[in-house]
């Protein structure tokens, strides 16, 4: 029988996050919190992923936390959620994440994959969050922003870059072959956003992808994916040589590239035939005005003595750019 928090029933584990749970939620009513606290992310959804090593199976996901409260900022809750990232993270021995915000802060939960995901599953681990319930009723993610899609490829690709820059080190095989595996599930889950097929249960992606159209360049994605998938599920550190690595990360880039072109294209309403098309938009992100993008630069020339370029764009498109 499949467990709570796993694909698989891991009892041992489990144990481990109910116990987790019960101190955390304790800590949180000792406090006086009135806000609620949900457990999001992969062992939120029952998606976590489960390490096996000589010693028995592991935790390998993050744990990532929604804190929702009318004072988010409050300098005491703030206080206590980093307290609580720090010894929890030594205890489980992977990382714990607490983010803090207001419920309203989220929007419309169909547009976002991070929230639409948190909305659909979910564990409350303090107070009341019946909201979340009640926004799943109207859950729609055909409608989902092409925004995301971009989002989700710019970590992702920013992954596939560090782990070029730790390719060939030993100590570093791990942190590679888990940055491949997270692209690979994202060029997939990034093109069934872009197409209203983006679904918060991983095996259902794919399936969808592997009933979906794609273009002739991105064929690989489906295969991809399916490997992604087994790696989110039952990930592993070793067993694959760096010659292997180097070809896939060869493979990944190109095949991220004509994603991230797709996705782009998408969310600006235009075509680009290639990146240095691209690098040509005078202006890539749209959030905030011109006159605020120029003070920001402002800012940065005083506090670190340089600035982003272009002139007049939101900084991180420079960063964008550099990708």
């Amino acid at each position: 029988m499949p467990g709570r928090y796993f694909e698989g029933n891991h009892p041992e584990l489990e144990s481990r996050l109910e116990n987790h749970f019960a101190r955390v939620r304790n800590s949180f009513k000792e406090k006086g919190w009135r806000g609620s606290l949900v457990l999001g992310g992969g062992y939120g959804r029952g998606e976590g992923g489960v390490m096996r090593g000589p010693e028995g199976v592991g935790f390998s996901n993050d744990l990532d936390y929604f804190l929702f409260d009318d004072a988010p900022g409050d300098p005491r809750l703030v206080s206590w959620c980093r307290e609580t990232e720090r010894s929890e993270s030594v205890v489980l021995g992977i990382d714990v994440e607490i983010k803090c915000l207001r419920a309203d802060s989220m929007g419309d939960p169909g547009r976002s994959m991070m929230f639409g995901d948190l909305v659909a599953g979910h564990v409350v681990v303090a107070g009341d969050a019946g909201f979340l319930a009640r926004l799943r009723e109207g859950l729609d993610f055909s409608r989902i922003a092409p925004e995301e899609a971009m989002r989700l490829l710019w970590n992702r690709g920013s992954g596939l870059l560090f782990s070029c820059c730790r390719m060939g080190r030993d100590e570093e095989k791990a942190f590679v072959i888990r940055n491949h595996a997270k692209l690979k599930l994202a060029l997939g889950d990034a093109w069934l956003c872009l197409n209203g097929l983006y679904s918060p249960k991983c095996r259902e992606r794919d399936a969808r992808l592997a009933n979906c159209d794609l273009p002739e360049g991105l064929s690989g994605l489906r295969k991809w994916h399916a490997e992604g998938v087994e790696f989110k599920f039952h990930p592993f550190a070793g067993g694959v040589a760096w010659s292997e690595l180097e070809d896939q990360s060869r493979r990944l880039t190109e095949a991220w590239g004509v994603t991230y072109l797709a996705a782009e294209g998408k969310r600006l309403k235009r075509h680009f035939s290639g990146f240095p098309e691209y690098l040509a938009v005078p202006r890539l992100l749209h959030g905030t005005s011109f006159a605020r993008n120029l003070a920001l630069a402002g800012r940065d020339m005083l506090k670190r003595g340089g600035f982003l370029r272009p002139l007049g764009d939101y900084p991180r498109a420079g960063l964008m750019r550099a990708l």
